[in-house]
């Protein structure tokens, strides 16, 4: 039975892998691309950029206040899908080439797209665009208390 043998650490092949330090200039640019619309995902996959694990990484540990950074694309990101929500809602959907009438699918499709960016604006930028924008909370009144402890009280000792 032949045996297997494996590369020694020494010999194995340097894998020319992403870069995992933080980098102000990477960072920046993963920002202003999120806050142009991209997704987090999509930056990653481009090979000049880190991994998401990395950037998840330099979000939890606050690398040189890269959270804060993160945290404010991600809120202008929403004002872009807004636009792009803006966009999708006034283009005309495709006709069907038989009838000539508007295809329901695609009428569907630009409909799921506006409303799928619709909820992720409000989730990401609650504030503007969130149902907390348009609600106000007035609360009035007071509250009482009675705690019944089986305790009698001095006033119904006197009785």
């Amino acid at each position: 039975m032949a045996r297997v043998t494996r590369p020694s650490k020494e010999n194995a092949p340097k894998s020319a892998g992403r870069p995992t330090k933080y980098n102000a200039k990477i960072a920046d640019e993963i920002c202003e691309r999120l806050a142009l619309g991209q997704s987090l995902r999509e930056i990653c996959r481009d090979p000049k950029m880190v991994g998401m694990a990395t950037v998840i990484r330099w979000i939890r540990e606050d690398r040189e206040g890269f959270d804060l950074k993160y945290t404010q694309a991600r809120a202008l990101q929403a004002h872009t899908w807004v636009d792009q929500m803006k966009d999708l809602a006034t283009s005309l959907p495709e006709k069907n080439p038989l009838t000539g009438s508007y295809d329901s699918a695609s009428v569907n499709h630009i409909r799921n797209q506006v409303m799928t960016l619709q909820w992720l604006a409000m989730k990401l930028n609650s504030k503007r665009y969130g149902d907390q924008a348009r609600l106000s909370h007035d609360v009035a009144g007071g509250l009482n208390l009675r705690v019944i402890t089986g305790v009698p009280d001095a006033s119904d000792e006197a009785n």
